[in-house]
């Protein structure tokens, strides 16, 4: 599909997210790509070059998220996209009833620009990008 507008990348490791989201972004005139997991992520990152990255934290380990992320801020490999935005979109509040007390920053790890709890209100995502695609 060509458009005019950003192109977002979904990376989540659940297909009915995955789906769900495609849908609302496509509606809002925006280009779609996925992946299912970090290795994934990584090779359409490189290849696709996303105007922005929303980014599950927990998908084949609890870290992943924050490992890809803070790769984008930091590593060489990805030096041209590393000011791409990168929103976390986590079930975590679902799941604990909090917000992962894991505090990646605090681990030195560079952390994303926003976070949304899933399930996903997509008039607040589509607000959130549009935001971050406006800087």
């Amino acid at each position: 599909m060509t458009t005019n507008r950003a192109k977002i990348l979904v990376v989540d490791d659940d297909p009915d997210f995955r789906e769900a989201m495609t849908a609302i972004l496509t509606a809002a005139s925006y280009g779609v790509v996925t992946a299912s997991n970090v290795s994934e992520g990584t090779r359409t990152i490189l290849s696709e070059r996303p105007d922005l990255i929303l980014l599950d934290i927990m998908m084949d380990s609890l870290f992943d998220g924050y490992s890809l992320c803070h790769a984008i801020r930091t590593s060489k490999e990805f030096e041209c996209v590393r000011d791409t935005p990168v929103i976390f979109v986590s079930a975590v509040r679902q799941i604990a009833g909090s917000r992962f007390g894991f505090k990646g920053e605090e681990q030195g790890l560079a952390g994303p620009e926003d976070y949304i709890d899933k399930p996903v209100k997509p008039a607040d995502l589509l607000a959130r990008i549009e935001r971050f695609l406006k800087k």
